[in-house]
């Protein structure tokens, strides 16, 4: 049942390696035109400032056909809320990965149970609770750049250490010596 390939369908096994340098050596095409999308994309910030100064989607459309771009004004402002579009959910996919990221850290944390087991004193993690969740508000409100995320990382860490020693402080037993006649 085994059917013989025409020779023109085998390759030999040495050519592959040839073939893959050759293939790896390859660019990017460079192509004469992009679609609308993606000029738009390009031009975005400075469409959207040219919006804020006043002026109107025709009239920045009559702009761009006097550079032999052709995007009607009702177009330019259909093509430029898809790139915003485009790009809200690109951040939603970033915040998201970041946030299942920091999942991952907090649960290969010590549990609260841990914790306490080891250091009674720290029982009431009840602030901790809350700053985390103040924490996961401000995330879903406004997303963060990564630098910023970390910082806000690192400056919860630092309030809930500075929390840990006060707790601490505060049980630490200090004895208190009594004159004779003060009994």
């Amino acid at each position: 049942m085994s059917e013989k390939l025409p020779e023109q369908e085998r390759i030999g096994k040495e050519k592959i390696p040839e073939a893959l340098a050759a293939l790896r050596a390859l660019n990017a095409k460079e192509l004469p035109d992009v679609p609308a999308k993606v000029a738009i994309r390009k031009m975005r910030r400075q469409i959207e400032r040219v919006l804020r100064l006043g002026y109107t989607y025709d009239e920045v459309s009559s702009v761009l056909a006097g550079l032999d771009i052709h995007i009607g004004g009702s177009r330019l402002k259909y093509l430029l809320a898809e790139v915003r579009k485009s790009t809200r959910s690109q951040n939603k996919k970033k915040a998201e990965h970041l946030e299942e990221s920091e999942t991952e850290q907090v649960n290969s944390a010590p549990q609260e149970s841990e914790l306490t087991d080891s250091h009674p004193e720290l029982a009431t993690s009840e602030p901790l609770k809350i700053e985390k969740k103040k924490h996961k508000e401000q995330k879903i409100l406004k997303p963060q750049s990564h630098r910023e995320e970390l910082q806000k990382q690192k400056d919860l860490t630092q309030t809930q250490i500075k929390q840990k020693q006060q707790q601490q402080e505060s049980l630490r037993f200090e004895p208190k010596f009594y004159n004779d006649d003060d009994l």
